[in-house]
């Protein structure tokens, strides 16, 4: 299709549903996490449009679902990061086009928001709503609606024949602003349900959004660069009100704050706790934590966190060496990493420590981290207690960093359309520049399997004290694990074949 036979039609004047889409964001099966994204944006149009909230994880028929409601559309909405996402969404624009050439494509998420004139260029994107999409969407749909193109519409472009149309960026808007996020709309029961039959939870839990942004600066990191290190919270009286809203209309066990910094108020963190005591709310919960920030707490406010319900923190430490730390700009030391394992075990809160493995470096130079130093490290994490997990990642830049131009400079192939970007996956990438499989695989049996033998957690020891001849093999594979990592040697392993063959699955997976 050329620029001149795109027949996107922009007046919308008598079309009565939005339909928004939030496809699969990764290949296989992983845990399913609401598309709160769409819902959010939804929310001001309730009441004045017929609004079709379709999830390809959890619609049945999702397809259908889309593309029979286009005739009377003011639009349809496509949610995405980079990656697989990008694919799927692409994909059903594909059949939206074929059945209605004429009806607009508005794509959000954190790569169209980075990449909005590359992504209008392509003939699945119309319109792109740039950052938060709480205000910006709405606009865009009342202006179609209005028979008009999104001119003016602060946080959108778009395309036209005569060229891609730009307009100003909207100013980040206060959370406090924004609309509560219409769990309604979504099939939170279906995603439970789906959760606990294909991913084998056993407890009801869901996503919650309480803050937006991060004041780190981290040089991975895609929020640093969409909210230029500004983090706003939601009042903690209403984080208590919704929160306990939710666990009563879907019976939840635990519920998951999807926060980049769940942490970064010290008082706010202290009020929502203490709220949720008061209140009398018996929940789960569990957040994400800088590792400079949570050791830093207050005893009495760690107190109060684990009171409250807090059941596990991720703690985003990435890297145990001091250069690779300058050079992603994390703002902590591995000093930090271990005082909050401690400060975890000392308050009796679970955790789970994320590293990444892989960090760019120039052609032809070793690693400042090798994967052996980053998996000692973890072992010093394990010692501290076995009750928190690590999980290692492996690093794909993400467009719109600063990682992500040094990785263009070292030689990483850069995609250069939104076509280009759908076979890019920061979650599964396996042709990492920086990683060899043999590493991959070393991650994924020491990590994986080893360490969680050789220092096992409270579901591990339940195995182990189990009666009968099941604890037999596991206490084999935990003597053999100890000895293992006791001589930092883990040839011939044997017992990992087996163990994989038989159970097909490791504790702690590289992702």
């Amino acid at each position: 299709m050329t620029a001149t036979s795109r027949k996107t039609n922009y007046d919308r004047r008598g079309k009565k549903k939005v339909v928004l889409f939030f496809p699969t964001p990764a290949f296989g099966h992983y845990r399913i996490e609401l598309g709160l994204a769409i819902a959010v944006i939804a929310a001001p149009l309730e009441g004045k449009y017929e609004l079709h909230l379709v999830d390809e994880r959890v619609t049945p028929n999702y397809e259908q679902e889309v593309l029979t409601n286009l005739d009377d559309a003011v639009c349809v909405g496509i949610s995405s990061i980079t990656g697989y996402q990008i694919k799927r969404g692409i994909e059903m624009a594909r059949k939206v086009k074929a059945l209605n050439p004429e009806i607009p494509i508005v794509w959000g998420g954190y790569h169209p928001s980075l990449f909005p004139e590359q992504c209008c260029q392509s003939e699945a994107c119309d319109i792109v709503c740039v950052g938060q999409g709480d205000v910006t969407f709405p606009e865009i749909v009342e202006t179609l609606a209005a028979g008009k193109a999104p001119e003016g519409v602060l946080g959108s472009v778009y395309w036209t024949a005569e060229g891609i149309v730009s307009n100003p960026v909207r100013p980040l808007v206060n959370i406090n602003d924004v609309m509560p996020a219409p769990y309604h709309l979504l099939d939170v029961n279906r995603a439970i349900m789906l959760n606990q039959t294909q991913n084998h939870e056993s407890i009801r839990t869901i996503e919650f959004h309480s803050s937006q942004g991060c004041p780190g600066k981290c040089g991975y990191c895609a929020d640093a660069q969409l909210y230029q290190r500004h983090w706003t919270g939601l009042d903690a009286d209403r984080v208590v009100r919704e929160v306990s809203h939710i666990v009563k209309s879907y019976n939840l066990d635990q519920v998951n704050f999807s926060d980049a910094n769940f942490f970064a108020n010290q008082n706010r963190v202290k009020a929502i706790c203490e709220g949720f005591i008061n209140s009398g709310l018996k929940i789960r919960w569990v957040a994400s934590a800088r590792p400079d920030t949570f050791h830093r707490y207050k005893p009495e406010v760690l107190k109060l966190i684990r009171e409250s319900g807090c059941k596990r923190i991720i703690v985003g430490a990435e890297s145990a060496t001091e250069p690779v730390l300058q050079l992603i700009s994390k703002g902590a030391t591995a000093e930090d990493h271990l005082k909050s394992a401690q400060t975890c075990r000392d308050y009796g809160i679970g955790g789970t420590f994320t590293f990444i493995t892989g960090f760019p470096h120039a052609p032809g130079t070793q690693p400042e981290e090798t994967t052996e130093d980053l998996l000692n490290f973890i072992e010093k994490v394990k010692k501290i207690s076995p009750e928190i997990r690590t999980k290692i990642f492996v690093f794909t830049p993400y467009p719109g960093t600063p990682l992500y131009d040094l990785s263009v400079k070292y030689g990483m192939p850069e995609p250069l359309s939104l076509e280009e970007w759908a076979d890019y996956n920061p979650a599964t990438l396996k042709e990492s520049v920086w990683v060899t499989p043999e590493e991959r695989k070393k991650i994924e049996k020491i990590n994986g399997f080893y360490y969680p033998f050789a220092y096992p957690d409270r579901n591990m020891q339940m195995k182990l004290n189990n009666g009968g001849l099941k604890k037999i093999p596991y206490h084999v594979l935990h003597s053999l694990a100890q000895a293992r990592a006791r001589h930092h040697y883990y040839d011939m392993p044997f017992e990992w074949m087996l163990f994989k063959t038989f159970k097909k699955q490791t504790f702690e997976p590289i992702a």
